[in-house]
């Protein structure tokens, strides 16, 4: 169900209620907080008008008090119920770091150790690797380090049992060696509030009410799905749709066999009694539930994911201008959730609100500490000190040329937002705002301050490129339309170009010339622009000041090898050049085309009416194995059936109108670049690109195991650069790289590999797939037959809800 919003009269009548209605406090102080509390509360309105969010309530909790509880909008649209400090939500993974403090619990009363092997509580439960058993300690599960990543169609559709699930998930293969990466994965989470429900001999959901939601009072929190969606205080879930302009109710998701990786229901009254047990460093009204010292485990570093950040125990470990943040967001259909604690500051808050997953759940975290806290002067933090407000944007106002990372020919655009605050719009992701600039020219992003840009000027301070600052990498995005200035004639760089072979990336590096600067091309990663060579001879990376190559001549002074390093230390084994005199000139798009035999394969498809693949679907990270049959004919009719029984199913279909999906997630249709993404996946697609993408390039030969390769890049406007290796023999796509886009989780890298290739009815396809994705491991599609010449009704391709 759809709800037209009537965006601007909601909107009037918000800010007018927000400069009416004072937000309530538990105690206010004095004038300057309640001068805070105001303008949090303005602040907190105007992003959720910003970010589409039909209602939330947040809660903060300062020095063991609740200085603020507050509702926005309203938690259902049709009704116009506004929302209070009483309204249910679904917190989502938030409840993890309830999980974790039950164990710490039973760590205090000695019946369980952090580090005590999860089969030891639950038998059944016990992974092997090359026929040896996996050690899993229940603080790897609880800190995501145990090697398996995300299976989480175990339980999506709510219908396998929580030990089924548990079964089912030790099938599974891992996607990264043990304890060397954070892997997020739910199930892993049930499996540790199974083993602690086990030793204290009752179920989890009974344990959390026993141990934790009574003597805190949490008297409106439940983990049971039937009671939380029986009370009439509950919140309406959607999600914004932002290519028609509308709100989408989504059902209500039964996780009642995850719950406690995600299953609580709360309101911000009982969660700020949360917060004040957290603050208080385990102890409620003079009782300590559990020791201080326990509970600092679960809010201490276990695994690192990036620069600073870091893992706990249920909980996300961050810095805010040198004070430490312990936080975790919560999303769930139609739910979003953000917990954050500032321990430094006694400063806590807990933000509900009625729609997937939102930027402001990161964001207001910024929001709430840069309202009430003042930032402590130190060295460190000197830098911070903003320069004097700019007030006019119009020379940063253009697009920006991306090629780094997954980001192929992508344009990031500067631009004003209406509220008249600058920001950046990433393709296939969002609008990030920026912050002014710092005293070293660095905006950064409003919702973190680990994310920031810079610009680059010439001689006569015009922008000539904006600069991206993440994880310690810089990355350069020239300005569209300012030429690039070369550093030397790039006549002297041709000696260098070429192919290197690489053991340790498994294949070459193309060593080529981009924006007039030597760089190298990594297999699988990145091309790497170089600056020029110091006095040593080593080539710094642009973009990360550490790395650096060199180029090694024989005793005749020519180009041998290639060598990686980091900080002057080799990191990579020497790479021979295999290639680089009298290189061949690429072929064209149009020679492809020939190679592959387009035109008749195109005929063959046109002559042979529907078709019909029958196969497998093997998602080996989850352990589980279905049945997949895919429907199509020669327009844009597609459809897909991945049938995994107890698990659930998965339907996508697609015409030349509109393409919906439903089964294990709730019925939607898509629009917009969301429509063209799914038509992309008509196999049709892949017999002439020009006939969908806007641009087809050649841009390079590579090789691909112990095949020549030729790269191509497909654009298409709204949607991200896709990358094909084509077979240089037989023109078959080998590999693509490219991102799908999520409505609620963003962009999401994706890589698949083409193998064993048939020609069945004129038609050359592969008959195997394989898919690596992040959020869901490494997915193995095998068909086995491939049928012509069949019938499909008017309601084949319907999109229609089924009944």
């Amino acid at each position: 169900m759809k709800i037209k919003y009537a965006f601007q009269a909601v909107v009037l009548l918000a800010l007018l209620l927000v400069m009416l209605i004072l937000p309530a406090y538990a105690i206010a102080k004095d004038q300057n907080l309640e001068k805070q509390l105001n303008h949090l509360v303005r602040t907190l309105e105007e992003k959720r008008i910003e970010h589409h969010i039909p209602g939330m309530a947040i809660a903060v909790v300062k020095d063991d008090e609740i200085i603020l509880t507050h509702g926005f909008g309203q938690m259902n649209l049709e009704t116009l119920t506004p929302v209070n400090s009483k309204t249910l939500f679904a917190i989502g993974s938030t409840t993890k770091a309830f999980t974790a403090t039950l164990i710490g619990m039973l760590v205090d009363e000695g019946s369980m150790q952090w580090d005590d092997q999860v089969s030891q509580y639950l038998p059944y439960y016990q992974f092997t690797q090359e026929q040896q058993p996996v050690p899993i300690t229940l603080r790897d599960m609880l800190s995501h380090r145990t090697g398996y990543t995300r299976n989480d169609l175990l339980w999506a559709n709510g219908q396998a049992s929580r030990e089924l699930i548990l079964k089912t998930a030790t099938q599974a293969e891992p996607w990264d060696d043990y304890k060397t990466g954070f892997n997020y994965n739910n199930v892993m989470y049930l499996a540790a509030g199974e083993a602690a429900a086990k030793q204290a001999a009752m179920n989890w959901d009974q344990l959390l009410e026993q141990r934790i939601l009574k003597p805190l009072a949490m008297n409106h929190t439940t983990s049971i799905h039937q009671v939380a969606t029986s009370q009439d205080n509950i919140a309406v879930g959607y999600m914004w749709d932002d290519t028609t302009k509308q709100f989408e109710i989504l059902p209500r998701r039964n996780i009642n066999n995850i719950a406690p990786a995600g299953g609580i229901y709360s309101n911000v009254e009982d969660m700020a009694q949360w917060l004040r047990f957290h603050l208080n460093q385990g102890q409620v009204k003079q009782q300590q539930l559990i020791t201080a010292e326990t509970l600092a485990v679960t809010q201490q570093p276990q695994t690192n994911i990036a620069n600073q950040i870091n893992y706990g125990m249920g909980w996300f470990l961050r810095q805010w201008q040198g004070q430490p943040v312990i936080e975790h967001g919560g999303s769930i259909d139609g739910y979003a959730a953000q917990v954050a604690l500032l321990p430094e500051s006694n400063l806590g808050f807990i933000l509900l609100a009625n729609v997937s997953a939102t930027p402001l759940q990161q964001s207001s975290m910024n929001v709430v500490w840069e309202h009430l806290v003042k930032p402590i002067k130190t060295e460190d933090t000197e830098t911070q000190t903003l320069q004097t407000p700019i007030t006019s944007y119009d020379q940063y106002v253009g697009e920006y040329h991306a090629n780094f990372a997954s980001f192929k020919d992508a344009i990031f655009t500067f631009l004003i937002k209406e509220d008249g605050k600058p920001a950046v719009d990433v393709p296939g992701q969002m609008i990030y705002e920026l912050k002014q600039p710092d005293a070293d020219g660095r905006w950064f992003f409003a919702m973190t301050d680990t994310v920031a840009v810079s610009f680059d000027r010439d001689e006569t301070n015009q922008i000539t490129a904006m600069r991206m600052h993440q994880n310690r990498m810089d990355f350069e995005l020239p300005k569209k339309g300012v030429p690039i200035q070369a550093e030397i004639d790039t006549d002297k760089l041709q000696p260098f170009l070429g192919k290197y072979k690489s053991d340790v990336f498994k294949g070459t590096i193309d060593v080529i010339i981009q924006n007039h600067r030597l760089t190298i091309d990594v297999p699988n990663q990145m091309a790497f622009e170089l600056h020029l060579p110091d006095e040593h001879g080593f080539r710094q990376f642009r973009i990360k000041d550490d790395m650096s190559a060199k180029f090694e001549r024989d005793d005749n002074g020519t180009i041998k090898h290639l060598v990686l390093y980091r900080n002057h230390e080799k990191v990579v084994d020497t790479a021979p050049r295999i290639s680089g005199e009298n290189l061949k000139p690429l072929p064209s798009v149009a020679d492809i085309m020939l190679l592959r035999k387009t035109k008749q394969r195109q005929q063959a498809l046109n002559d042979g009416a529907g078709y019909q693949l029958t196969g497998t679907v093997n998602l080996l990270n989850s352990g589980i194995t279905g049945e997949i049959t895919t429907l199509f004919d020669a327009k844009m009719g597609f459809q897909q059936h991945m049938d995994f029984g107890i698990f659930g199913d998965v339907f996508i279909t697609a015409n030349e109108q509109s393409a919906a999906e439903w089964g294990i997630n709730p019925y939607h249709q898509f629009h917009g670049k969301y429509l063209t993404q799914i038509r992309r996946e008509h196999p049709a697609s892949n017999q002439d690109w020009r006939d969908f993408y806007d641009e087809v390039k050649v841009i390079n030969e590579s090789q691909l195991d112990d095949k020549k390769v030729y790269v191509l890049r497909l654009n298409k406007a709204q949607l991200p650069t896709a990358t094909l290796l084509i077979d240089a023999e037989n023109g078959d796509v080998l590999q693509q790289k490219t991102k799908i886009m999520n409505p609620i989780h963003g962009s999401i890298g994706i890589s698949v590999r083409f193998e064993n290739y048939q020609e069945h009815h004129g038609l050359r396809m592969p008959f195997k797939a394989i898919i690596h994705n992040p959020m869901s491991g490494e997915t193995v599609i095998e068909y086995t037959s491939l049928k012509n010449q069949q019938k499909f009704d008017q309601q084949t391709f319907s999109t229609q809800m089924p009944h």
